[in-house]
């Protein structure tokens, strides 16, 4: 078929399905590409518009947007004129996740082929596809997904054909991680050649999960994949920031250097984002969309030397991550709720302290580069929810937090929820309600979900409550894989479960005191998660350490626990292992009853 035929064949076909032949009505405002690095490396997000309508059910494949199917809905296949590309296919570049089932468990059903792909949280998580074209021309995009949980947390996706912004994507709300609908023909642009194909999601939620893309029009070919490269420096002025090869896409494997180097006055600490190092000069294999940002810290900046567990580090080989709060901006000191929102929401660092109490209904939410810090032994939130979401860098320290009513009057909901969040220290508060209301008159006192990642919880008095700490919200958010949490020299006590409840992800709990939860569950490992427990005293618990409330367990590495009077399920043989990227030492054991009360909580640093 000749070029002219083709594109009026296609024409025709975009007509009968609703979708005009011109891209233009489709297409956003989408601004100026940006670069990274020395060279042209990946294309910046730039501007966005907003979309022209909202997509619907559309396409062609089977099974779109019906429930969950104990068989499974029949695999599309290809024939000409319209290509399939599923996960871990010719074609299939890359995801900001995981391919499941193949990489993790999973309850979701009614996918086609062997699973689908998986996305982490977060703005700009991306998936990407990679095809080569007969020639250039109007072709149109669909893609078969899944959207549950929370309508709320918007799925929606700016799409980048060759690193230019092409379009906003819209995936409505499907209700249910099983129920999968395919969005209508969306009509694009592609190069004659290998074209990169990238949706890049615009919400803290990330994208939804995706069973395949389907391309419509003919002379479609799956293309090895090639990766996007994003280099760059978290200050200009600190310090600047090289690599080698430059490309615009990078095929898999390819060996790449960056190079730090900090200015006068400054120091490198660190690689972050998708491959962390501590090494100024580094090289490593493309295998994924990566961004690196180097690190550069003013000489002199230093990290508490109190700090221990997760929250130092930035991967699961320990590199490391100097977690040091507000401590490059002033410090000011806050006397009203509203100062406290407006210095901990602000995008520059901040060292807020404040004393005494202060009441609401409210949620303060906390931007990244900060330090809460509560001056005495009275610094109490009463009714009012700390929210730190998507944001890294954050001290919470000395202060306690009571009485959040869980949909009550006000916004709040916990006392204190790390949504989406990494390098978080939680240290010396206390975390309380009551005991006389109904259990789910109060939510949780902790909460670390949505892919929040490297938290420390460290010398809390958690108490009087029936849900204390949750880890993951749900047997359906596979993403939580990421998260690690360490748990020590805390004190819980009169507390109902989840001390913590844990799915997905690894948590690591050791030298802490648990007292008397009155007929609940303790350390609760379920969906996969890996829960290492070791030196700490369990008195008066039932089940202090197990599985249950899931559709599947998790699993635990027990090491040097002490249990007395207690019932229930009291493991001393591990079912998995977790070995901390850290170092760490072990109290004595029979000493924790007297020595974790004692350091625990406020006005005790």
């Amino acid at each position: 078929m000749t070029p002219s035929v083709r594109r009026a064949a296609f024409a025709a076909m975009l007509v009968a399905t609703g979708c005009s032949s011109s891209p233009a009505s489709q297409v956003a405002d989408a601004g100026t590409p940006g670069t990274a690095g020395t060279g042209p490396g990946a294309a910046g997000t730039g501007g966005a518009g907003a979309p022209d309508a909202a997509a619907g059910m559309g396409g062609r494949a089977p099974d779109a947007g019906d429930g969950p199917s104990d068989a499974g809905p029949e695999t599309p296949i290809s024939t000409p004129g319209v290509t399939f590309i599923q996960e871990d296919q010719p074609g299939f570049a890359a995801i900001d996740g995981k391919v499941l089932p193949r990489q993790g468990s999973t309850t979701v059903t009614g996918y086609t082929g062997t699973g689908f792909a998986d996305g982490d949280p977060g703005l700009g998580k991306t998936i990407s596809w990679t095809v080569k074209a007969e020639t250039a021309g109007t072709y149109a995009l669909l893609w078969r997904y899944a959207f549950g949980g929370a309508a709320a947390n918007t799925r929606d996706a700016r799409l980048m054909i060759n690193g230019v912004a092409a379009a906003e994507v819209v995936f409505p709300f499907t209700t249910d991680w099983s129920n999968w609908q395919v969005t209508p023909p969306l009509a694009v642009q592609l190069a004659a050649g290998s074209n990169f194909i990238q949706l890049q999601a615009t919400g803290a939620s990330g994208l939804g999960n995706i069973d395949y893309i389907e391309i419509r029009g003919e002379g479609i070919t799956p293309d090895n994949p090639s990766f996007s490269l994003t280099v760059a420096a978290n200050d200009p002025a600190a310090g600047s920031v090289t690599y080698a090869p430059v490309m615009a896409f990078y095929p898999v494997g390819t060996q790449v250097t960056v190079m730090a180097t900090a200015s006068p006055g400054y120091f490198f600490q660190s690689w972050t984002g998708d491959s962390p190092n501590a090494m100024a000069s580094y090289t490593f294999a493309i295998t994924k969309n990566t961004t690196m940002t180097a690190r550069f810290l003013p000489a002199g900046t230093v990290q508490d030397q109190a700090l221990i567990g997760y929250a130092a580090v930035q991967d699961d080989t320990g590199t490391p991550y100097l977690l040091n709060g507000g401590s490059l901006g002033p410090t000011v000191t806050a006397t009203t709720l509203d100062e406290l929102k407006t210095y901990l929401a602000s995008a520059d660092p901040y060292v807020v302290t404040f004393s005494g109490l202060i009441q609401g209904a409210d949620s303060i939410k906390i931007a990244s580069n900060k330090t809460l810090l509560g001056i005495g032994a009275a610094a109490h939130l009463q009714g009012i929810e700390l929210e730190i979401a998507n944001a890294r860098n954050v001290i919470i320290r000395n202060i306690a937090v009571s009485h959040v009513v869980a949909d009550g009057a006000g916004v709040a909901n916990d006392a204190i929820v790390i949504n989406g969040a990494m390098n978080v220290w939680v240290d010396h508060c206390e975390l309380f309600s009551d005991l006389t209301h109904d259990k789910d008159y109060y939510d949780g006192l902790l909460e670390i979900k949505n892919g929040a990642a490297f938290i420390t919880v460290s010398w809390c008095h958690v108490h009087d409550h029936y849900k204390a700490s949750l880890i993951s919200s749900g047997d359906e958010q596979v993403g939580d894989t990421v998260i690690r949490a360490t748990y020590h020299h805390n004190y819980f006590h009169n507390c109902g479960s989840r001390m913590p409840s844990i799915r997905f992800g690894k948590a690591h709990i050791f030298s802490s005191y648990f007292v008397n939860n009155f007929g609940g569950t303790g350390v609760n490992s379920r969906m996969g998660a890996v829960v290492r427990v070791d030196g700490n005293y369990f008195h008066m618990m039932e089940n202090p350490i197990g599985f249950w409330d899931s559709a599947m367990t998790g699993y635990w590495d027990v090491a040097d626990n002490t249990f007395s009077a207690c019932t229930g399920s009291q493991p001393t043989t591990s079912t998995g292992q977790l070995t901390p990227p850290y170092t760490y030492t072990l109290d004595t054991v029979a000493d924790l009853p007297t020595t974790v009360p004692a350091g625990a909580g406020v006005g005790k640093l």
